[in-house]
């Protein structure tokens, strides 16, 4: 899901960071914009410098039960998790193995000969960036869950239907938001590592960052309310689900983790991240983050919007920002890396009620950090 609502000026919510070790509580800032919203439970994270300095949540976890959220619970991050697999497939350029204008015919060439001569020649930055031409989702994703076929063999065929077809327009000419292009990236992943997407990013990203708390799918076990359920409005009624996508689509959106963790990635994408490896050199970030110069217009790179905000610099300030929903879940996020911060923003319940809490939760977050700095 795809987002940059937040205004460009906020308010300023007069607050103390405390340091890296105890997390400045956010929960007087949280409460009355959950109590506005009625959404069923929010949570909010201030980064900075590569460490989580502000921390909340506040909420239930699901609807007409008692537990309460806390700030270890697991949020699901839907298409937030595509600035993940940018980087994994970013990993594969810097080994060689792959290169942004690499196309599919030469990726999956034993697929070429069948390929639509269009889609043959779509590269992975296309992908990468929503300009290859590829329909936002396939008509059934339910269609490629196949029990006895393993989640590569899933993704092989969704690529095999997909560069077979025609283009949905000339790839390079236009941007459309496409899960189908990143559950394609997913499965070059696959062909070139031999590995589950699934592993690698156990491996090379949650492994490299700690990110101990990292899975997939819905937060928690079937049934139980350890962990927050999603849900969605039904006639003007909350009604909770543990639902999902189905697990072909994990690398365009099935990552849950806790905020603390996912504080630790979004780090990855700010000036300093002292505590944490680096998972990219400076300059493949910064060409993975670069826009395209074609189409013109366009606004995404890499798995995340570039914008620019008055209080993300001087003047207008370069932001990166994302949004992630499966419809029973929210989240977004928004990076300052000139100023080296970000805050992050999530709700268990989807719909444009979600949205407009997370928006209000981030510039809250956002004015208590201009406040203190």
């Amino acid at each position: 899901m795809r987002s940059a609502r937040l205004a460009v000026t906020v308010l300023l919510f007069i607050g103390s960071i405390a340091s890296a070790d105890a997390p400045q509580d956010l929960t007087t800032t949280l409460k009355p914009i959950l109590d506005k919203h009625k959404t069923p439970a929010l949570w909010g994270a201030i980064v900075d410098s590569g460490h989580v300095i502000a921390l909340g949540a506040v909420g239930v976890r699901k609807v007409g039960a008692a537990e309460r959220v806390t700030v270890n619970d697991l949020i699901h991050l839907g298409s937030d998790t595509k600035a993940m697999t940018a980087v994994l497939i970013t990993q594969l350029v810097e080994k060689k193995d792959l290169a942004f204008d690499t196309s599919m015919d030469h990726i999956f060439p034993d697929l070429a000969g069948h390929m639509n001569s269009a889609m043959a020649k779509v590269t992975v930055r296309q992908l990468l960036d929503h300009t290859g031409g590829l329909p936002a989702n396939p008509a059934d994703w339910w269609a490629y869950d196949r029990s006895k076929e393993s989640l590569p063999a899933q993704r092989r065929q969704l690529v095999k239907d997909m560069l077979d077809a025609a283009p949905d327009y000339p790839p390079g000419t236009k941007y459309q938001y496409s899960n189908v292009g990143f559950v394609v990236l997913g499965a070059i992943l696959e062909q070139k590592s031999g590995l589950p997407w699934e592993d690698l990013i156990q491996a090379q990203i949650f492994g490299a960052l700690k990110m101990e708390s990292a899975g997939f799918g819905p937060p928690g076990a079937i049934g139980k309310i350890e962990q927050p359920w999603g849900h969605t409005i039904n006639n003007g009624t909350l009604v909770a689900n543990q639902g999902d996508n189905p697990p072909i689509m994990s690398p365009a959106g099935r990552v849950h983790c806790s905020m603390t963790d996912w504080g630790k990635f979004v780090a990855q994408f700010l000036k300093t991240h002292p505590d944490e490896p680096a998972l990219l050199p400076a300059a493949l970030e910064r060409e993975l983050i670069a826009l395209p110069p074609t189409p013109k217009g366009t606004d995404y790179a890499g798995g995340w919007i570039i914008t620019a905000r008055s209080w993300a610099g001087d003047g207008n300030g370069s932001v990166l920002t994302h949004t992630g929903s499966n419809n029973l879940w929210l989240c977004v996020a928004w990076l300052a890396p000139n100023k080296d911060f970000g805050v992050l923003a999530a709700t268990n319940m989807g719909g444009d009620d979600a949205s407009k809490a997370c928006d209000e939760v981030s510039a809250a977050l956002i004015g208590i950090h201009q406040s203190q700095h």
